[in-house]
């Protein structure tokens, strides 16, 4: 490029000389031609246009400023001064020669300095319209690559600029009106829109939930340039996941709340009772008959079972959470699974009544049976919370095409319409009363991780004051060997 350069220039002065060449012969023209003997110029006439001749040395001194500007134009206007001298001392025969060559050679000059300086001027405002220009389309192409929305709006509500973000957001929208693009209205939105706030120099932030359920985070700023006056910049941040998450945060401190509320209700509940028996039974002055010690001691029991049932799913539920219970499989028959929980059932609720039906032969699956025990514990636990005394719990077993369907029934008090859907939920807890003090909601979250994770589904049905139903299925799936 240097080189180039160079060699542009060594042009650019060749043709200064080559014009100063000619401008000089023809000044001099009319001595050359005597010199020359040359007929048909008179003396006379040369010296009368010596005038004008001198006006053609305004070519080079405007080109010198030009091209090479101030100094330029001063080396060139003092050449022209001494190419003027000879004629003017010597030859031209007008008053006071040198002060004309001075006082044209000074205006000539002053020509060419003023080329230069416009030049100048012309060229720095031009570097600076390209600095402004380049600094400008950088500025865009960060804008324009940002992951968030950038909007850049007119004080007529028209938008100016759209970054892809906004687009892939909202769809194009240049030189729409914002309040038509954003929210689909047919005039400005005062009650939402902050623009008049923003262009007096204000830089405000808000959030605005649309109504598809998105929710951005919007930053307004003043923003002014070549196309936009009195304008605002907006930057929209798509914050739509952390409110869900905010809202999910809120909920878990609510169901953490919760947790230790019933938590603590349910541990001191058992607890208040085992001291009470406890502290019966050690009176000295009491003397318990037989019978009224059995009954202490079953109480002792059945406040046990429940604070260890309490433990047991608060653990489970723990495990589960972390991923650490899985299952452990080995071949089982379903009713040798459902024997064995019947018959625990059996000796915690006795005065309850379990029907169990198995309609064929049923082959074996591959479960971890301490688990699907689990599972048979809680819905025949909760069948006989929601039950009377007394009652029949059914539970049958049967293969419905490639799976194992387990059915437990109750004929308690059901389950209204608007809880069937949230008996699963961790922690939640049915309004409807109980025959027996509940736990903390955790259960059937329980229940259904544990046939979500053996590849089967769970569900229940109910009517009100009529009892409910839960099932269960498990594949079938062919054991090896």
């Amino acid at each position: 490029m240097g080189m180039t350069l160079n060699r542009r220039k060594a042009a650019q002065l060749a043709i200064l000389t080559g014009i100063l060449v000619i401008v000089t012969l023809f000044y001099y023209l009319g001595e050359f031609v005597n010199v020359l003997g040359i007929s048909g110029f008179s003396w006379d006439y040369s010296l009368t246009v010596h005038d004008l001749h001198r006006l053609l040395f305004m070519i080079p001194i405007i080109y010198a400023g030009y091209v090479f500007r101030i100094k330029g134009a001063v080396i060139v206007t003092i050449i022209c001064f001494l190419i003027f001298l000879p004629r003017a001392l010597l030859i031209s025969p007008y008053p006071d020669p040198l002060l004309r060559v001075i006082i044209y050679s000074a205006v000539a000059g002053a020509i060419g300095v003023l080329t230069a300086v416009t030049r100048n001027t012309s060229e720095r405002h031009r570097i600076l319209e390209e600095s402004v220009k380049e600094e400008r389309d950088m500025f865009y192409r960060i804008l324009e690559n940002m992951p968030d929305g950038v909007l850049i709006i007119n004080s007529d509500h028209r938008i100016q600029f759209l970054n892809k973000a906004t687009r892939d957001d909202f769809g194009d929208g240049i030189d729409h009106f914002c309040y038509e693009y954003l929210h689909h209205f047919d005039s400005p939105c005062t009650d939402i829109c902050k623009l008049d706030e923003v262009i007096k120099g204000s830089t405000l932030r808000w959030e605005y939930a649309f109504s598809d359920g998105r929710t951005y985070e919007i930053v307004a700023s003043p923003f002014n340039d070549f196309k936009v006056k009195d304008g605002c910049l907006a930057l929209l941040r798509n914050i739509t996941k952390r409110k869900q998450l905010e809202l999910e945060l809120i909920e878990l401190n609510e169901l953490k709340t919760d947790l230790l509320s019933n938590v603590s209700h349910e541990l001191k509940s058992p607890l208040t009772s085992i001291k009470g028996i406890i502290s019966s039974l050690l009176q000295k002055d009491i003397q318990w008959d037989e019978d009224t010690q059995q009954m202490l001691l079953e109480g002792i029991s059945e406040e046990t079972d429940r604070l260890s049932s309490l433990v047991t799913n608060l653990l489970n539920m723990s495990k589960l959470e972390a991923g650490v219970w899985q299952p452990e499989r080995e071949a089982r028959h379903i009713d040798d699974i459902l024997n064995d929980a019947i018959e625990q059932q059996q000796w915690i609720y006795k005065n309850y009544v379990y029907n169990l039906n198995i309609y064929s032969d049923l082959p074996e699956i591959v479960v971890d049976g301490n688990q699907i025990m689990q599972v048979l514990n809680n819905l025949l636990e909760n069948a006989a919370a929601y039950s009377d005394a007394g009652s029949q719990i059914d539970i049958c077993a049967e293969k419905v095409d490639s799976e194992i369907q387990v059915s437990v029934s109750d004929s308690g008090i059901g389950i209204p319409d608007e809880d069937i859907n949230k008996i699963f939920d961790k922690f939640y807890r049915g309004n409807q009363s109980r025959t027996r003090p509940g736990g903390v909601g955790l259960g059937l979250s329980i229940c259904k991780s544990i046939i979500t994770a053996h590849g089967g589904k769970i569900w229940a049905t109910a009517k009100k004051g009529k009892g409910t139903t839960f099932y269960f299925t498990l594949p079938v799936i062919p054991v090896e060997g």
